[in-house]
């Protein structure tokens, strides 16, 4: 933090001698404050590689920076990486704690994943409060051996509005189709045991689904099994030809008698940029031709007449013309316009013909809410910034008054053509197979002993890992898209070339994306915002007791033991609240806690609270030339084999000898369930508390209603509980342990009315228990055992040793996808790193991405061939 505060302090240098007025003086203040006393932070995620086997570790290193400051800067001391699929579900959940400030882990890819592609988020519990948008993303691609059995071929025809076909063709590995074989299919959401349909596919191995444009996906299996079990999502690609054009003129504002710039953006129906062209009309005359030039943004100049009304008639690739709108031409509105050129960049201020002067008016610079620079507006005003001055990444320039209303805002981002440069060096320029590398990594000779920080390197096969040199890495993320909401295409494009032709689009990102990771009307006016969840600098366990009569028991005495030998003792605040704190527990800890009233009698009840999280989102592309790209990639990539303790296991046709799985009930709504969770898949969870049990439920959240009291939600609306076909509580359902849950499963909306009238119109969550068990014969609800997340223990990234004779001569192949990863490498000013490691059994060419941040906060990144011949 003491870096932070230096650096504002030579910010705030540059005004040491002027004149503030009461307002400049409160901003500053308020801007101070929100970098000073609000923990910003980022968090980016380097992973070993992007493309995983089922059974793989998915292997990574989270850097957490200041997001101002961008030096590296441990806030909160844990980091929550999630694996996301695209019914937005958490197919993994991992918690990593820092350790000597570095935060590292693996997260393990099921072996019984679909194959497709999936969403990695990256955050900290006190990021949640900003939103999901500055969360870290990326798409990791997962290969499934076992899919290559089944390819699913899948093209669209539109029969009429909102109305197509999906034929899908079902063949093998060879190609060869599976003709005339019975499936069953789901399209869209099962509603109820309808939604289940039977087709048989013709003599090419097709058959058809109807589909509508708010299904999200189809799932297909072999009936009964046979010619053997197979089940797929397939996941339907926006279908719409529709596409809006957003226009933005530079400031906001379309000022009359001004010749702006103006900016546009092209999206489709799924939200991604499409290219179109078009022409501008000032009433029914053409004024400018326009075409986007870059993923679907654009610019032109135009003439603001007074009033005059303009529009745009846009056509896209696909042949569909739209007409568009331009926003309304403002008479006394004010703006802003700026100008680069080479290391300055000039702006101006801009205003309508009958706009009047405010009575104190300002533009204040700032990059990522450090203040650069603030001038009072007396009329029409020209000003400038030298860019040396300011932080690498995105800027904003404001015209706002004294009470805090902005008038016009502009993005710019300044960017470093040339930064300190990392420097690989290896003992031979090529290797033979099973051979030992040498390497060492320091900084380029005009840095050498005056950076240091610390990195991580991965080192991986460019045959089996497709390395996409436009994916956002660690330079465009902490420095472009963690700033931005929505989705940025290409985003190391813009960092890959210095040309002017990428400066100009790299423009006209920050003119079509909005900044709100700063608000500046309400840091002016001295407004923050209430922070709904905590920054976590340590593990604790909080709760409540309540005595008989369902009130707070005051002074109620807890007791908390784990699996591990902890045992500690406190006692309920006034309002029966408890909170044991200076905690340290990992993943696989259990805990059992006890709480009996204040004259040392069980007539109460204890309550654990669970984190809350933020619900997934898969945010990805998923439109149809997506789709194709993700088609034609696991075709030419995907594998008929896998590993299993160290044997490649291949992938064959096989004979099954098999029955028909009776699907069991234990509740006579169980059959028409719109999800279900049967007793194998609550074994896997039997570690958890019930409550973290029933969020395996897609959609189900535990949460609090609008009294307080708690309760499950499905997408936001409180679920109606039975247990055993019978309305209980919610205190009551925690008391059930997971040994005796038979099955949990859910109706809809429309069952649920069907059934119970208004009290099930949200949805009914169902649990059976073993027969005849009731929570109120236990007796015991002062008394709770539990699990709460704990941090992960780190595994060791397994390298062979081949200088052992007996691991050199082992004759099974070593074709490792990544040969070596290493979460922490650290680079001082008087010594580089060294490391070494051996390569695989694959000839080819392979590539060293080392990623990392130094002291300082110069973000670096290198790239370097490693060629085995």
């Amino acid at each position: 933090m003491k870096k932070v505060i230096v650096l504002l302090g030579i910010i705030l240098l540059g005004y040491a001698f002027k004149e503030f007025s009461p307002f400049e003086k409160k901003l500053i203040a308020n801007f101070t404050a929100q970098i000073r006393e609000l923990q910003q932070e980022k968090v980016y995620l380097h992973t070993d590689k992007s493309v995983y086997t089922v059974g793989d570790k998915l292997w990574f290193r989270a850097y957490q920076v200041h997001a101002a400051a961008m030096f590296p800067m441990v806030f909160s001391h844990y980091i929550y990486v999630d694996l996301i699929d695209r019914r937005d579900s958490v197919i993994q959940r991992v918690k990593v704690v820092g350790r000597d400030s570095c935060f590292f882990g693996q997260i393990e890819i099921p072996k019984d994943l679909q194959q497709g592609d999936y969403s990695l988020r990256a955050f900290t519990y006190y990021m949640q409060n900003a939103g999901e948008d500055y969360f870290f993303k990326k798409k990791i691609r997962v290969i499934n051996p076992k899919d290559s059995r089944v390819w699913t071929d899948v093209t669209y025809t539109k029969n009429r509005t909102n109305n197509y076909t999906a034929t899908i063709r079902l063949s093998d590995g060879q190609g060869e189709p599976y003709s005339r074989t019975s499936v069953t299919y789901i399209a869209g959401v099962k509603k109820d045991q309808y939604s289940v349909k039977p087709a048989r596919t013709d003599k090419d191995g097709k058959f058809e689904v109807k589909i509508d444009t708010t299904m999200k996906t189809i799932e297909v299996e072999f009936q009964d099994g046979q010619p053997f079990p197979f089940k797929r999502y397939i996941y339907i690609p926006s279908q719409l030809k529709d596409f809006d054009v957003q226009f933005f003129p530079e400031g906001g504002n379309l000022l009359s008698g001004n010749f702006q710039q103006v900016a546009f953006k092209a999206i489709g129906a799924d939200g991604r940029a499409v290219e179109a062209t078009g022409d501008v009309y000032q009433d029914s005359i053409v004024i400018a031709t326009v075409r986007t030039r870059h993923d679907g943004m654009g610019k032109f100049r135009l003439p603001v007449n007074s009033g005059k009304k303009f529009y745009a008639v846009m056509k896209t690739e696909d042949g569909v013309e739209k007409r568009f709108e331009l926003p309304e031409v403002s008479e006394t509105g004010w703006g802003l316009s700026i100008i680069r050129k080479d290391s300055i960049l000039s702006y101006r201020v801009l205003k309508g013909e009958q706009a009047t002067l405010p009575e104190e008016l300002y533009t204040v610079i700032h990059c990522r809410g450090i203040v650069v620079g603030m001038n009072r507006v007396n009329g029409l005003q020209k000003g400038s910034v030298n860019l040396n001055i300011l932080p690498e990444g995105i800027s904003h320039i404001v015209l706002l008054d004294a009470a805090g209303n902005v008038y016009s805002q502009r993005l710019f981002f300044v960017k470093r053509n040339q930064r300190p440069e990392l420097k690989i060096t290896t003992n031979k320029p090529t290797y033979i197979a099973r051979e030992l590398v040498e390497m060492e990594i320091d900084f380029e000779d005009a840095y050498k002993g005056m950076l240091d920080g610390s990195f991580s390197i991965s080192v991986t096969d460019d045959q089996k890992v497709v390395q996409d040199s436009l994916e956002d890495n660690i330079l465009s993320n902490l420095l472009l898209t963690s700033d931005l909401k929505g989705y940025i295409d290409n985003p190391a494009y813009y960092f890959n070339d210095t040309i002017p032709e990428v400066e100009d689009n790299l423009d006209l990102v920050m003119m079509t994306h909005g900044w709100t990771r700063f608000d500046v009307s309400k840091l002016a006016k001295g407004e923050f915002d209430d922070f709904k969840y905590p920054l976590e600098v340590g593990q604790v366990i909080s709760g409540r007791v309540n005595n008989f009569w369902g009130k707070k028991s005051k002074g109620a005495n807890i007791v908390l033991l784990s699996n591990y030998g902890l045992c500690r003792m406190v006692e309920t605040d006034e309002e029966g609240n408890f909170l044991i704190d200076g905690l340290a527990f990992h993943d696989s800890t259990s805990f059992l806690v006890q709480a009996l009233n204040a004259k040392g009698r069980r007539g109460v009840t204890v309550r654990v609270d669970q984190d809350e999280f933020l619900p997934p989102h898969y945010t990805l592309p998923n439109t149809l030339e997506a789709k194709k790209k993700e088609d034609d990639f696991y075709k030419k990539f995907g594998q008929d084999y896998y590993y299993e303790n160290g044997e490649k296991v291949y992938v064959l046709d096989e004979v099954l000898v098999s029955r028909k799985k009776q699907k069991k009930s234990y509740s006579f709504y169980d059959h028409l369930a719109h999800y279900q969770l049967d007793s194998t898949r609550i074994a896997e969870y039997s570690m958890m508390p019930i409550e973290l049990i029933i969020q395996q439920l897609p959609g189900v959240t535990f949460e609090k209603d609008d009294e307080g009291n708690d309760c499950f939600k499905h997408f936001g609306r409180t679920l109606y509980v039975l247990v055993n076909d019978f309305e209980e509580t919610i205190d009551q359902v925690r008391l059930i342990p997971a040994g005796a849950l038979r099955n949990i499963s859910m109706l809809d909306q429309m069952q649920g009315r069907t059934f119970f009238g208004d009290r099930g119109a949200n949805g009914v969550l169902i649990i059976s228990a073993e027969p005849g068990w009731t929570p109120k014969d236990l007796g015991r609800p002062n008394i709770l055992p539990f699990k709460i997340m704990g941090y992960q223990i780190p595994d060791a990234f397994y390298v062979p040793k081949y200088e052992i004779d007996s691991v050199r001569r082992d004759n099974r192949y070593d074709e490792r996808s990544t040969i070596y990863w290493k979460p922490v490498v650290k680079i001082s000013k008087d010594a580089p790193a060294k490391l070494s490691f051996y390569t695989a059994d694959t000839y080819g060419k392979y590539s060293v991405i080392v990623e990392g941040i130094t002291s300082r906060g110069v973000i670096c990144r290198k790239r370097v061939p490693l060629i085995l011949k």
